[in-house]
C-alpha cells in the first residue's frame, strides 16, 4: 500500500496525490489518503481543507489504524526522527528524489512533491484521473464559453491572499509584481500576436484590476460576489485556455499543467520562492518558459 499525507490548499494535494498515485501504479499497489491534518489546522492563519473530492481520483481514505502501521512502524522511535526530519533537518520532500520514484515497498509519502518528475510518465492516467466528476456550475460554463470563442485566450493568474496577509507565507514565497506580468505579456505577443484575449484569476481580483493593466481585452473572472466560482472551478477555466501566465504558485502550477493544448506557451516567474530556492530546481517543465 502508498499512503500519502495530504495537506496545504488545492495545488499542494494534487501535487502529493498525482506522486502517490504514479507510483501505485508502477507497483500495482493501492493508494490511499491521510487526511488527518486537516482535522487540526484550527489554529493556523490559513485553513486549509481536503479538496480532492470533486475530482475522479482512485484513492481512499485511510483508516487510524492504516495510517498508524506505516507511518509510525517503530513506535515512539518512528514518531521522534520524523519530528527531527521537518524540524531539525528541515526534509520536506519538495524536489525530486530518485529514491522515492522507484521505492517498490509499501510506503508512508510525506511531502511535498512538487516536480512533474514523480509522474510524468503515468501523464495520461493523471489527467484522466484529475476529471470533475460533476459538471460545472452555470457561471463557469458561461466562462467557458467566452474562453472557447477567443482565437488566443490566455488565462493570468495573480497570487495575493496568504502570500500577502500571512507575514511567515510573504518572507518565503514573495509575490510577483506588476513587471512580471507586464514582461509576460509582452512576450506572450511576439510568440501569438496581438489577437489576445487575457482571462484574470486571482484571490486579490481589486488589487489586479488596479495595478495590472493590458493593452488587450481583459476578462477578470474571479471573484463576482453574486455568483461567485469556486477554486475547483477556476482551476479548470484556467486550463481551458490556450495558454497560461502563472504565479509562483502551486495552483496556477496545475491550471497550466492541466492545459492539454499542445501548442501552449506556459509563462512562469524566474525565481519561485525568496527564500530555499535550490529546493525548487525541479518545478517547472523544461518546455515552460521563465522571466
Amino acid at each position: 500500500m502508498i499512503l500519502i499525507n495530504l495537506k496545504g490548499g488545492l495545488g499542494n494535494q494534487l501535487f502529493q496525490y498525482a506522486t502517490g498515485r504514479a507510483l501505485s501504479l508502477r507497483n500495482d499497489n493501492k493508494l490511499k489518503l491521510d487526511i488527518t491534518g486537516y482535522s487540526k489546522n484550527n489554529n493556523i492563519d490559513t485553513v486549509r481543507h481536503y479538496a480532492l473530492s470533486p475530482f475522479d481520483i482512485k484513492a481512499e481514505i485511510a483508516s487510524a489504524a492504516e495510517i498508524k502501521k506505516l507511518k509510525y512502524p517503530f513506535g515512539l522511535i518512528s514518531k521522534g526522527w520524523r519530528f527531527f526530519k521537518t524540524k531539525a533537518l528541515r526534509i520536506f520532500n519538495i524536489s525530486f528524489n530518485p529514491k522515492i520514484f522507484y521505492s517498490k515497498k509499501p510506503l508512508y509519502l510525506d511531502g511535498f512533491f512538487q516536480t512533474e518528475r514523480y509522474f510524468i510518465d503515468k501523464e495520461d492516467e493523471i489527467r484522466k484521473d484529475l476529471t470533475l466528476k460533476d459538471s460545472l456550475s452555470p457561471r463557469a460554463l458561461e466562462v467557458l464559453s467566452k474562453i472557447n470563442s477567443c482565437p488566443n485566450s490566455v488565462s493570468l493568474h495573480v497570487r495575493r491572499g496568504d502570500y500577502v496577509s500571512d507575514k511567515s507565507t510573504n518572507l518565503h514565497h514573495g509575490t510577483c509584481d506588476p513587471s512580471y506580468y507586464t514582461k509576460a505579456v509582452e512576450y506572450m505577443s511576439t510568440k501569438i500576436g496581438n489577437n489576445i484575449h487575457i482571462f484574470v484569476f486571482s484571490d486579490g481580483i481589486e488589487w489586479a484590476k488596479e495595478n495590472i493593466k493590458f493593452p488587450y481585452e481583459t476578462s477578470y473572472v474571479s471573484p463576482i460576489k453574486s455568483t461567485p466560482l469556486d477554486e475547483i472551478e477556476e482551476l479548470i477555466l484556467m486550463s481551458k485556455c490556450k495558454h497560461n501566465i502563472i504565479a509562483n504558485s502551486s495552483f496556477s502550477w496545475w491550471g497550466a499543467w492541466l492545459n492539454q493544448n499542445r501548442d501552449k506557451i506556459v509563462i512562469a516567474p524566474k525565481r519561485w520562492v525568496l527564500m530555499g530556492e535550490k529546493n525548487y530546481k525541479d518545478i517547472i517543465p523544461s518546455t515552460w518558459h521563465r522571466i
